[in-house]
C-alpha cells in the first residue's frame, strides 16, 4: 500500500460491499416514532417565547434574549431537516402529516418554505457535490464562504423572484407554489405590521440578528464543513465525520454527516451509534474522520472513479 497522507491510492483488490450490514445497523437504529424531535421543537418553542417575553417585558437584558433566541434559531433547523426525510413518522406511516406540521411550524421564524425546500434538499442528496447540487454555492475556501457566498445566499432567502426560481428548478407542484408564496407573503405581511407599530429595534435584535447569526452557525456546520471541499461524489467520501469534545451536541449529531448521507432515513440522535458500530467497515473504505474542520490534506479534485482508495 502506498500512502500519501489520507488520500492514499490502495494497492488492493476492491473490498467487498458491505451495504447490507450497513443498512441492517440503520434497521436497528431507527425507532418506530421519533419522539424525541417533536420534544426538541417544544423546548425551542419555549426558549423562543421565554427568552422574547422576557426581553420585552425587561425582566432580562436584550442581549441575553438575543442569545437565547440564536439558539433557538440554529438549532431549529434540525426539526425542519428530520421533517423533510420523514423521520419523525418514520416507520408509522399514517402519521407522515407529522412531519408536514413540525416542518411548516419550524419553517416559519427560518423564513423557509417547507414544499420547497424539502425538494430542494432531496436533490442535494441525489446530487451530493455535484455542479447541480443546490448546496454548491459552499464550493471553496472558508472565508469566500462565510463573507460572500453565504451572506448573498442568507439576503436570497428574502427575494420572492429567488423564491419562484427555485421553485421552477425543483419541480414544485401547483399547490407548492401555493404554500410557498403563500408563506412568504404571511411572513412579509407580519414583519411589515411590527415595523409599522414601531417596533423595528426589537424585530431587529430578537429575530433578525439571531436569525442572521443562527442561520450562519448552522449553515458552516451543515453544509460548508460536512462537504468540503465539495468535490467527492463517492458513498464513503462525499462527506465526512467531524470529532472533537461535545460534537454530538454541539452539531446536533451532524459531526456525523457522513451517517446521514450513508442512511437519511436514522433520526438525528442516532447517528453517533450507528458511526460507532460500523467504524471499522468505514474506516477500510476510507472514510474522513477529522476534527472540527476538515483537513487540508483531503482538499482538491476526487481522485479518478477507477482509483480505489
Amino acid at each position: 500500500m502506498i500512502k500519501t497522507g489520507p488520500r492514499f491510492t490502495a494497492m488492493t483488490a476492491p473490498l467487498p460491499s458491505t451495504i447490507r450490514q450497513e443498512a441492517e445497523a440503520g434497521r436497528r437504529h431507527t425507532p418506530d416514532f421519533a419522539w424525541r424531535t417533536l420534544l426538541l421543537e417544544v423546548e425551542l418553542f419555549l426558549i423562543f417565547i421565554a427568552a422574547t417575553v422576557a426581553a420585552l417585558a425587561g425582566f432580562i437584558p436584550m442581549w441575553l434574549g438575543m442569545i437565547g433566541n440564536t439558539v433557538f434559531i440554529y438549532a431549529l433547523y434540525t426539526v425542519v431537516h428530520e421533517a423533510v426525510h420523514a423521520n419523525i413518522s418514520s416507520r408509522r406511516r399514517s402519521l407522515a402529516w407529522v412531519d408536514t406540521l413540525a416542518g411548516v411550524t419550524a419553517c416559519l421564524p427560518l423564513w423557509l418554505n417547507f414544499h420547497q425546500h424539502r425538494r430542494q434538499h432531496m436533490v442535494h442528496h441525489a446530487r451530493t457535490n455535484e455542479d447541480d447540487d443546490p448546496d454548491i454555492y459552499a464550493r471553496g475556501g472558508f472565508w469566500g464562504w462565510l463573507l460572500v457566498r453565504l451572506p448573498l445566499a442568507l439576503v436570497g432567502y428574502f427575494n420572492p423572484v429567488q423564491q419562484y426560481r427555485d421553485c421552477r428548478r425543483f419541480g414544485c407542484t401547483r399547490q407548492e407554489y401555493v404554500f410557498t408564496f403563500l408563506g412568504f407573503s404571511a411572513g412579509a405581511a407580519l414583519v411589515a405590521a411590527i415595523l409599522a407599530m414601531g417596533y423595528w429595534k426589537e424585530l431587529l435584535l430578537l429575530w433578525f440578528v439571531p436569525w442572521w447569526i443562527g442561520q450562519t452557525i448552522m449553515l458552516t456546520f451543515f453544509t460548508w464543513t460536512p462537504h468540503h471541499d465539495h468535490h467527492e461524489t463517492g458513498r464513503y467520501r462525499n462527506t465526512r465525520i467531524s470529532l472533537f469534545p461535545f460534537a454530538n451536541i454541539l452539531l446536533q449529531g451532524q459531526n456525523y454527516h457522513l451517517i446521514h448521507h450513508m442512511m437519511p432515513g436514522i433520526p438525528h440522535y442516532r447517528y453517533k451509534p450507528v458511526f460507532e458500530e460500523l467504524r471499522p467497515v468505514l474506516e477500510a473504505r476510507g472514510v474522513r474522520i477529522e476534527g472540527i474542520f476538515p483537513d487540508p490534506r483531503n482538499e482538491g479534485p476526487p481522485l479518478s472513479a477507477g482509483t480505489p482508495r
